[in-house]
């Protein structure tokens, strides 16, 4: 991983040779870069963070750097450097370009965060689904209680419990969808 991280750096470095911020700050990159991680989204709750924007073609005027520390920008990478040195941890690199090598060299370097993020997500979902599950349950429960004490509105009250029945059916199922693409992912890992 340590080889592809620093032909994907040397790379940016050459292909940006006329853009000053961006020498300076892949040459800070590339004394240390065990501590970078392309992302392919900044996360703003990571300690450092950087954008850096690699483009051959597009016209548009965009910046070619954009530094985060805790999430608040830092427009110069030598203040960026500065407040970095004293922060360990790993840095977070997304990077925008037009040019195929550097997107055929980044991608692989991508997909171990993509399926950390993935993998948040599901886990995120999971939990969504076990709280609604427990509230429809409750609900399901509650619905019994009332038909056992109000024969009257027995009728009504029975469409309540199959609509239940079958959100939490439908809950159940997506759960265990979700819990074989993690042990899947588990796997192949």
């Amino acid at each position: 991983m340590r080889e592809e991280i620093d032909k994907l750096l040397i790379y940016l470095a050459r292909l940006t040779a006329q853009v000053g911020p961006l020498q300076v700050i892949l040459g800070y990159l590339l004394s240390d870069p065990s501590r970078v991680r392309f992302v392919p989204a900044i996360d703003r709750e990571r300690e450092l963070a950087m954008a850096i924007s690699a483009h051959r073609r597009i016209e548009l005027p965009m910046a070619p750097w954009q530094g985060y520390i805790r999430g608040v920008p830092v427009p110069d990478p030598v203040t960026w450097i500065q407040a970095a040195r004293h922060i360990r941890g790993e840095i977070a690199v997304r990077v925008s370009s037009d040019d195929p090598i550097v997107l055929q060299l980044l991608n692989p370097l991508l997909a171990p965060e993509r399926e950390r993020h993935e993998r948040v997500l599901m886990e995120d979902r999971m939990q969504s689904l076990r709280r609604e599950l427990d509230r429809t349950l409750d609900l399901y429960n509650e619905v019994r209680h009332l038909m056992e004490i109000d024969q009257e509105r027995h009728q009504e009250l029975e469409k309540f419990l199959t609509m239940a029945e079958r959100e939490m059916q439908q809950m159940g199922r997506e759960l265990a969808q979700l819990k074989e693409r993690m042990s899947q992912q588990d796997s192949s890992s």
